[in-house]
């Protein structure tokens, strides 16, 4: 009996030694890494943005319509001053009390 018991022990441990099948959840995938957005580029010389801006307002730079027209032609004080200079120098832009007046391009 003896000989028997240690093979009965070993038997019992190895019955109870197999692997219990239990569900593990698996994290997510990670979330795909989007490339950084690309500026907007806005065709055309600033000049040419500034003349489309100007024509939508109504073709005249005032306190009032400045600030939308530098919106929408995307360009900065100091770009405004160097695109109505051209056009002064140019003769596409007259000076208005308060404001100047466009009088090339779309406001032609």
């Amino acid at each position: 009996m003896n000989r028997y018991l240690p093979v009965l022990v070993l038997a019992t441990l190895a019955g109870c030694a197999t692997p219990i099948a239990v569900r593990v959840p698996t994290p997510p995938p990670p979330a795909p890494v989007l490339p950084p957005p690309s500026p907007e580029i806005i065709p055309g010389s600033a000049k040419e943005r500034f003349l489309r801006a100007a024509a939508e307002n109504g073709c005249e730079v005032n306190a009032q319509t400045s600030d939308a027209i530098l919106a929408s032609a995307t360009l900065s004080r100091d770009d405004l001053a160097r695109v109505v200079q051209e056009l002064r120098n140019e003769g596409g832009a007259e000076v208005l009390p308060g404001g100047i007046r466009v009088t090339s391009g779309a406001c032609a």
